[in-house]
């Protein structure tokens, strides 16, 4: 009976040094797709060099957005990004920016492509973004100092290389009132 208990022992502690292993890392450096059930991946690796153009894929949705603003106005937006691409988005770029890839904006007349306020403010990646990952980030937008009808347009870019509009994804647009 003794060696029984014994055996039940050892058998017990091994059963739990199994499974307190804590898994590897993801590979290539890329953070893992968060969801709501999971604590996101604080990744930051660096690119110097140009994304593949499978790469300019983007999901962004507006939550709350502003349907009015007063001329001149500033307001946070917060922005749900999504990765809809195969390629991992690396945070950061090279030192004077370049090749980051950044969250940006821009005014238009309603209606048209006509722009009236080009790049109006930007938000960083924090952390890189796996595909299939969604972050919420905030961005400052400043309202034109005319009022009228206006839509905001809000998409990725990478720095000095191309909005991911120009690759073919599609940016988010919100129609604005401002007084």
């Amino acid at each position: 009976m003794k060696s029984i208990l014994s055996g039940l022992f050892v058998f017990a502690g091994v059963l739990c040094a199994a499974c307190s292993k804590t898994p590897p890392p993801a590979a290539n450096n890329q953070a893992a797709p968060t969801s709501a059930n999971s604590s996101p991946a604080t990744t930051s690796t660096k690119i110097s060099s140009a994304l593949p153009n499978g790469a300019f894929k983007a999901s962004l949705a507006i939550s709350d957005p502003p349907t009015k603003l007063r001329a001149g106005e500033r307001a946070v937006l917060q922005v749900h990004v999504k990765n809809a691409s195969d390629t991992n988005w690396p945070a950061l770029g090279e030192t004077n920016g370049r090749y980051a890839i950044t969250l940006r904006d821009r005014w238009l007349n309603a209606g048209t492509s006509k722009v009236v306020n080009d790049i109006d403010g930007g938000t960083s990646l924090p952390r890189d973004l796996a595909p299939g990952a969604e972050i919420v980030l905030p961005l400052n937008v400043t309202a034109p100092a005319k009022a009228g009808d206006y839509d905001l347009e809000v998409d990725m870019v990478q720095e000095q290389v191309s909005f991911f509009r120009e690759k073919g994804s599609q940016p988010a647009k919100i129609s604005i009132k401002v007084e």
